[in-house]
C-alpha cells in the first residue's frame, strides 16, 4: 500500500513581533511548498489573532506528520553547552531580560556549534500552538540561522559577518571559520543606521577591512541592496546572498516570499 501523503507533510509556522505566517511542506508534490501570511489586526493581540487563525485557516486543520514553530524573537541569549544547565534557564533568561512579563522560556542546544540559545515567547500563543499541535517543536529564528550561518562560514579564508535584515530589525552573526564569535538584534531601519551598527561591530571585533568579509541577506530587499551598495565603501568584501544560489539544491528554490530564517529552517534538519 502506498504512503499517504499527509503522513510526510510537515506544517512550519512563524512568529514574530507584529505578524504570523504558515508554510507546509509535502514531500513528492510537484509543488511542495504552500507559504500564507496572516492578515494581522493590530487593534487585538497577537495570540488573539493567531486563535482566529487556528479557527479560521484551513492549512491550520488538517493533519501534518511534524509542526515547528519558528520564533523571530530578538530576546535571546547564548550559554556554551559546556556550561549549559537546563534547570537553570529561567535564571539565564531573566538575568539578561529582567523587565520581560510573563514569558514562557525555552532554549535549543546546538551541538554543532557548542552552544544554546535560550529564548523567551508569550505564553498565551505557546498554550495556543500546543492545544492544537501537542507535538509542536519550538525554535528561535537565531538557532537555524547560527546552524546555517556557522556552516556557511568555513568555506573561504578569514572570519565572516552575517547582516540579516528581518522586520524593522538587523541581526548580525560573526563567525571564525565555524566558531560563533558574536550574536545580537539591532532595531534598525535606515541604511544609515545599519551601517552604523556593522561598522561598530566590526570595529569592536578588530576584524580587519581587507581580510575579512561581509554578507548580508534580507526579508527586505530594497534595504539590502541599499545597504550592501553603501557599505562598500568601507569593507573590501560585501557579498549579497542569493537564495537562489543558497538553496538550488535544498528544495525551497530560493523562494523569496518565504522568510530567509524560515528557509534555514526547513533545511537544517532540526
Amino acid at each position: 500500500m502506498a504512503d499517504n501523503p499527509i503522513n510526510n507533510k510537515s506544517l512550519s509556522i512563524r512568529v514574530c513581533s507584529n505578524g504570523l505566517s504558515f508554510c507546509t511542506y509535502a514531500p513528492g508534490q510537484e509543488e511542495p511548498f504552500d507559504y500564507k501570511v496572516v492578515e494581522v489586526n493590530h487593534t487585538i493581540s497577537l495570540a488573539a489573532n493567531l486563535k482566529e487563525a487556528l479557527m479560521n485557516e484551513p492549512m491550520l486543520k488538517q493533519p501534518y506528520q511534524r509542526v515547528n514553530v519558528l520564533v523571530a524573537t530578538p530576546h535571546f541569549t547564548t550559554v556554551p553547552v559546556a556550561a549549559f544547565q537546563k534547570e537553570d534557564v529561567q535564571d539565564v533568561y531573566h538575568l539578561v531580560f529582567p523587565k520581560d512579563g510573563p514569558q514562557h522560556v525555552s532554549y535549543n542546544v546546538l551541538r554543532r556549534s557548542g552552544i544554546a540559545i535560550v529564548f523567551g515567547m508569550d505564553k498565551n500563543i505557546r498554550q495556543l500552538l500546543l492545544d492544537d499541535f501537542p507535538r509542536a517543536r519550538f525554535y528561535a529564528s537565531s538557532s537555524t540561522l547560527i546552524e546555517f550561518f556557522g556552516e556557511k562560514s568555513l568555506f573561504g579564508p578569514g572570519k565572516k559577518m552575517f547582516a540579516y535584515l528581518h522586520e524593522k530589525e538587523m541581526t548580525l552573526y560573526v563567525f571564525d571559520q565555524g566558531r560563533m564569535l558574536f550574536v545580537n538584534t539591532f532595531d534598525a531601519v535606515s541604511a544609515a543606521d545599519l551601517q552604523y551598527y556593522i561598522l561598530n561591530v566590526w570595529k569592536e571585533l578588530g576584524l580587519d577591512q581587507v581580510d575579512d568579509s561581509l554578507f548580508v541577506v534580507g526579508d527586505m530587499e530594497e534595504r539590502v541592496a541599499e545597504l550592501s551598495e553603501k557599505i562598500k565603501y568601507f569593507l573590501l568584501h560585501v557579498t549579497v546572498i542569493d537564495r537562489s544560489e543558497d538553496f538550488k539544491d535544498r528544495l525551497t528554490m530560493g523562494n523569496h516570499f518565504i522568510p530567509y530564517d524560515l528557509q534555514t529552517l526547513l533545511i537544517c534538519g532540526f
